[in-house]
């Protein structure tokens, strides 16, 4: 097995961070989603909270969902002075668009990341592609390239897939071309498949909605619970493992142990 499968971050709503509690202690870092239309002071108070929890919170900042620079330097600095210490960026719905930005690369130009001053940024990886961004691919390369030149450490942070060999495929790609970020790969957490389905065709998941309904057919019951540990065993090049959990935190947290578990028997 993976010497990194027990390695793994977590997501999720402002509104759940209280009940963070119910992850092993193990779970350090905790990404914290900027939902559309959501004040920035929740993603902000959740990652204090966070901070006061012991945990890493991982703040999304969500280019589109920004209505004015001001309101990003602002939530830079604010993070900041709570001690946060990573960020991810992404683009967010285009539909959703309330200010200046229409993509991460413009909040990059800004000067304000360098500004402020964090450990660390992430940026978001598509490898099924992206339906708000026909160029994905590229759009990752000129980022990572643009962090490399600015001498700022940078993840790539995946979208969640079910299908193993598109994932690698996606990896050894970026690799070949010069890539050499750490890369996390977003594990769909426990949960019905009918969940998954939904999550799918929200986050534009062409590949995964295909194998989840072909295992729904064959299986013949919508309500399969979803166990990933298949795709957990099966992908490879990565850095560390990061779930949705979209059965909720409690049903993550037992599976996360017997993740560790296995790991450690292997």
């Amino acid at each position: 097995m993976n010497n990194n499968t027990f390695k793994w971050s977590l997501e999720i709503l402002p509104r759940h961070v209280e009940e963070v509690h119910q992850l092993p202690q193990w779970v350090e870092e905790i990404y914290v989603t900027m939902i559309p239309g959501s004040d920035v002071s929740e993603v902000i108070q959740a990652s204090a909270d966070l901070v006061e929890q012991g945990r890493t919170p991982i703040p999304h900042i969500a280019a589109r969902g920004l209505e004015s620079a001001e309101e990003f330097s602002s939530m830079l600095e604010s993070l900041k002075q709570k001690g946060v210490r990573h960020l991810l960026l992404i683009g967010g719905g285009v539909e959703d668009q309330q200010g200046p930005f229409t993509e991460v690369m413009d909040l990059m130009q800004t000067g304000e990341l360098q500004r402020v001053g964090f450990e660390e940024i992430g940026i978001a990886g598509h490898p099924e592609g992206n339906p708000s961004d026909p160029d994905a691919e590229n759009s990752l390369l000129r980022k990572t390239k643009w962090a490399e030149e600015q001498g700022i450490p940078t993840r790539i942070v995946t979208q969640w897939s079910f299908d193993s060999q598109v994932v690698n495929e996606w990896i050894g790609r970026l690799r070949d071309q010069g890539v050499n970020n750490p890369i996390h790969i977003g594990i769909p957490g426990p949960a019905t498949l009918k969940t998954l389905m939904r999550y799918a065709q929200v986050c534009g998941v062409r590949a995964s909605t295909e194998v989840l309904k072909k295992q729904g057919f064959n299986l013949g019951k919508l309500l399969f619970v979803n166990k990933p540990d298949r795709m957990v065993r099966e992908i490879q090049g990565h850095q560390q493992l990061h779930l949705f959990p979209f059965g909720g935190l409690g049903k993550a947290s037992e599976w996360l142990e017997q993740q560790q578990n296995l790991a450690s028997a292997a």
